[in-house]
């Protein structure tokens, strides 16, 4: 390669280099918005419903899709899940209350589920 030659490719490459730093997202572009099609399906679909029986004063779990849950003591729900269930950490799960619900009792649960590694979805009444 002679020295023209090799100004020249040296040339190319930092033209090239420039050119695609500039196609780069630019700092004052604005946060994409979400929407129905760039939300995950995970959102929309839990892996777990567990509804918080103020009646029994039991938690009802049932695997998303399932039309009957299984009644347990709510301070068993985390090994039912586990082990029954074979639900694994990180899992999505959705909340849901019957009243009178304690409102201690269904925080108690958030906070043993979170603790467990699972994911709060959204939650209905």
């Amino acid at each position: 390669m002679n020295r023209y030659s090799t100004a020249l490719f040296a040339s190319t490459c930092l033209s090239a280099a420039l050119l695609l730093a500039a196609c780069g997202s630019s700092s004052n572009a604005p946060a994409p918005q979400a929407t129905a099609q760039t939300t995950p399906a995970l959102v929309a679909k839990p892996d777990v419903i567990i509804t918080v029986d103020g009646v029994q004063h039991a938690c009802v779990v049932a695997l998303y899709g399932e039309p009957n849950g299984s009644s347990i003591p709510c301070t068993d729900l985390i090994a039912f899940i586990r082990n029954e269930l074979r639900v694994p950490n990180g899992a999505v799960y959705d909340l849901r209350t019957t009243p009178p619900v304690d409102k201690a009792e269904v925080l108690k649960v958030h906070a043993n589920l979170k603790d467990a590694g699972y994911a709060f979805i959204g939650g209905h009444s």
